[in-house]
């Protein structure tokens, strides 16, 4: 295979999971829960942080989808359910981390999810399910017709 194409494939659900436990450990006990985990999990995926605004472009591979409490990646989910199987987390409110992990992160992944963390952090799971609509050009009250479509149909 050639390199290009390599760069090509999606990172996969290793990435993925790592991607969640430094999401994990850099918001603490900031988390609250996977529905926050999720948004800002869709913000890794689709944000540009350059033009600060959501893209087609796929950082990680994670296929997004518009469902009950907004954006939702059934990919994303199974990483995550996976790591609690490990018991490398525990699927409560405050998700902790079972034991001090060390990730990996590509330079610029790991500066993406920073900025990620910074810019949306503090913002609730409620108030980021809003927003990550907002950014799809979606109000909330809109949600329930864009039930199941893809989020690069509508982008």
């Amino acid at each position: 295979m050639h390199q290009r194409e390599a760069r090509k494939r999606p990172m996969g659900m290793m990435e993925t999971k790592n991607v969640i436990i430094y999401l994990i450990s850099k918001l603490g006990n900031r988390i609250e829960g996977r529905k926050k985990l999720m948004k800002l999990m869709f913000l890794v995926e689709h944000f540009d942080t350059k033009n600060e605004k959501v893209t087609k472009n796929h950082t990680l591979g994670n296929q997004f989808f518009i469902y009950y409490y907004g954006v939702f990646s059934f990919d994303v989910m199974k990483s995550f359910t996976e790591l609690d199987r490990e018991k490398k987390i525990e699927d409560t409110y405050l998700i902790p981390l079972k034991t001090k992990h060390e990730v990996e992160l590509d330079e610029k992944l790991r500066e993406k999810v920073d900025w990620i963390v910074e810019k949306f952090g503090d913002l609730s799971g409620y108030r980021l399910e809003t927003e990550t609509l907002r950014m799809l050009k979606i109000e909330p009250s809109e949600k329930d017709s864009y039930f199941g479509k893809k989020v690069e149909e509508i982008i």
